[in-house]
C-alpha cells in the first residue's frame, strides 16, 4: 500500500470561475520541481488528487507508473494502463491512459498552486457516468490534495563516490527521508483515527466517511478483546440463544414491516396526548352510534351520505366558494350584513317584495325589466349619440323651449291640423279654413268647407296679367 500524506482537503464548494475549479495551494510545502517534470520533487514526491477517496489520474501519470522499480505510485489492485480505479473495461471498451486526460488536475509551479477541475473530471470517461460514475453533492463530496513518493523501494538521491556533494543533493536526500517518515506516520494515524468525541477508534476509508470492516482479527481471550463473527456465532452464543435467534429471523417480514412504518408508530407516540383526549371523549363517540345519528335512512350520518348533501358540500369545498365565505367573514362584510337587519332596510326589502298599487308587485315590474326588448331598449339609450341628445336635450335654454312648447301643445297639434304641403290637395281630415301648399302649381289654397280655393292669382294667371299690362303699356306709349 502506498505511503501518502493528506495535504489538505475542501468539502464540494467552493468553486472558483465559470469553470468549477479548486485551488490547492502548497508554498508552505518546500516542493522544489525537477528541471524536466512540473509534476515531480526533487526529493521525489509527486501530487495525488483524490475525490471522495476515488485517486483521479492524469494521462500523463503513465510516465510514473510504467516501471516495475516505481512502487506504491498506483492504487493497490490498479495495473498500469490496463486497470485504473478498479476498472478493466468501460461500455465495452478497455480501459487505458487515454481513458482520463492531463486536464483533471494541473499544476502551476510559478503560483504554487495545483488547480483540480471539475468540468475536465466529469468529461472523462474514466470518471463519467459510464465509469466510476464521479458526482459532486454540495456539503458532502470530499476533494483532496495529497503527497506521496512515486518510488517507495528506494532513496530518490543514490550517491556516488569520488562526486561532489552539493547541498541540494544532500536537501533532497533529506527531504526524501524526511517525507517518507511523515507520511509513514500519518498513514498509521489514518489507518484508524482517534475520535476524541466519542473516545472510539473509527474504521474509514481513506478520505471518505465511508465505514469499511476490519478483517483479520484473532479470537478473542480477554473480556477486552474485540470478538469476531465466527466466536460470537460459535463461542458465545448458546443453544437457546440461536433458537431465538432463528426466531426472530422468522418473524423478520413483521420486523421490517415495523421497521418501515417506523415514521408512524412515532406519530402515534408522539400522539398519546391527542389519543387520551379522544378516549376522554368516549361518551360522544358512543352517541353515534345512536339511532338518531346511524339509523339507515333518517339517521343525520346517512342524510350526510345522500348524494345530493355531498354535492352541495362538494360545492361548500370549492375553491371559488372557499374564497366567497372568507370574504363573508371580513369584517367590513359582517358590518354590512349588520346593516341589513336594520328596521328601515328590512322594510325597504320588504317594499320589494310588496305589491304595486296596479296589483303588479315590484318583482314582477323588475322581471319585465329585464325582458329582451326593454334591456335592447336600455342599450339604444346607453348609445353615445343617444347619450350625446340627451345632454343637448338638459340644456338649460333647451328645456325653456320644450316646456313653452309643452304647454302650447294644443295650438302645435291644431297648427299641424290646419297646414299641409303636398303636390295635390289633401282629402283626408278637412276642415273649414284649413290651407295647404301645393308644391306642383306654387299656390296656396284654402279650403272653404266645400271645396279648395285659390288664394290670389296662381303663377299663370299673374303672367298672364302681367304680359296684360304690358302689352297695355305698350299702346299707351304709342
Amino acid at each position: 500500500m502506498a505511503t501518502e500524506l493528506t495535504l489538505t482537503s475542501y468539502l464540494h464548494n467552493p468553486w472558483v470561475g465559470s469553470e468549477n475549479l479548486i485551488v490547492f495551494d502548497y508554498s508552505n510545502l518546500s516542493f522544489i520541481p525537477s528541471a524536466n517534470d512540473s509534476y515531480k520533487s526533487t526529493s521525489g514526491d509527486v501530487f495525488k488528487v483524490y475525490v471522495d477517496g476515488v485517486r483521479i489520474y492524469r494521462t500523463s501519470d503513465s510516465s510514473y507508473a510504467g516501471g516495475i522499480s516505481l512502487t506504491g505510485f498506483l492504487e493497490d489492485g490498479d495495473v498500469a494502463g490496463s486497470k485504473l480505479n478498479g476498472l478493466t473495461t468501460i461500455d465495452g471498451s478497455d480501459v487505458t491512459w487515454g481513458s482520463t486526460s492531463d486536464d483533471v488536475w494541473t499544476i502551476d509551479t510559478a503560483s504554487q498552486q495545483v488547480t483540480v477541475n471539475r468540468t475536465a473530471i466529469l468529461a472523462t470517461d474514466l470518471y463519467g457516468e459510464d465509469g466510476k460514475d464521479i458526482s459532486f453533492t454540495s456539503g458532502t463530496t470530499i476533494i483532496e490534495l495529497r503527497r506521496g513518493l512515486n518510488d517507495e523501494s528506494g532513496p530518490s538521491v543514490d550517491f556516488s563516490n569520488a562526486s561532489i556533494l552539493t547541498e541540494q543533493d544532500l536537501d533532497n536526500s533529506s527531504k526524501n527521508v524526511f517525507h517518507m517518515a511523515q507520511q509513514a506516520v500519518v498513514t498509521a494515524e489514518n489507518s484508524l483515527p482517534y475520535n476524541t468525541g466519542t473516545n472510539t477508534y473509527q474504521a474509514y476509508q481513506p478520505g471518505t466517511t465511508t465505514n469499511r470492516k476490519i478483517s483479520q482479527v484473532a479470537a478473542p481471550t480477554a473480556n477486552d478483546d474485540v470478538v469476531t463473527k465466527t466466536y460470537m456465532e460459535n463461542t458465545w452464543l448458546t443453544a437457546t440463544d440461536k433458537t431465538n435467534s432463528a426466531t426472530v429471523a422468522g418473524i423478520s417480514a413483521n420486523v421490517t414491516t415495523v421497521a418501515g412504518i417506523a415514521s408512524d408508530v412515532t406519530a402515534v407516540a408522539g400522539d398519546a396526548t391527542d389519543i387520551g383526549v379522544v378516549a376522554g371523549k368516549a361518551t360522544e363517540i358512543g352517541l353515534l352510534g345512536t339511532s338518531a345519528m346511524a339509523a339507515a335512512s333518517t339517521g343525520h350520518l346517512a342524510r350526510l351520505a345522500n348524494a345530493d348533501v355531498r354535492a352541495d358540500m362538494a360545492l361548500l369545498g370549492a375553491d371559488g366558494v372557499i374564497d366567497d365565505m372568507a370574504l363573508l367573514g371580513a369584517d367590513g362584510v359582517i358590518e354590512d350584513m349588520a346593516q341589513l337587519t336594520a328596521t328601515g332596510v328590512i322594510a325597504d326589502m320588504a317594499l320589494l317584495t310588496g305589491n304595486s298599487a296596479s296589483g303588479n308587485t315590484v318583482i314582477e315590474d323588475m322581471n319585465t325589466l329585464a325582458t329582451s326588448n326593454i334591456v335592447e331598449d336600455l342599450n339604444i339609450l346607453a348609445e353615445s349619440d343617444i347619450v350625446a341628445d340627451l345632454a343637448a336635450v338638459t340644456a338649460t335654454g333647451v328645456i325653456d323651449d320644450l316646456e313653452t312648447c309643452a304647454n302650447n301643445v294644443a295650438g302645435i297639434n291644431s297648427f299641424a291640423d290646419r297646414y299641409r304641403v303636398a303636390s295635390s290637395a289633401p282629402t283626408g281630415s278637412l276642415d273649414e279654413g284649413d290651407l295647404y301648399y301645393n308644391t306642383t302649381d306654387k299656390n296656396v289654397r284654402y279650403y272653404n268647407g266645400t271645396v279648395w280655393t285659390s288664394v290670389g292669382q296662381t303663377e299663370a294667371q299673374m303672367e298672364t296679367t302681367a304680359n296684360n299690362s304690358a302689352v297695355a303699356m305698350a299702346i299707351a306709349l304709342g
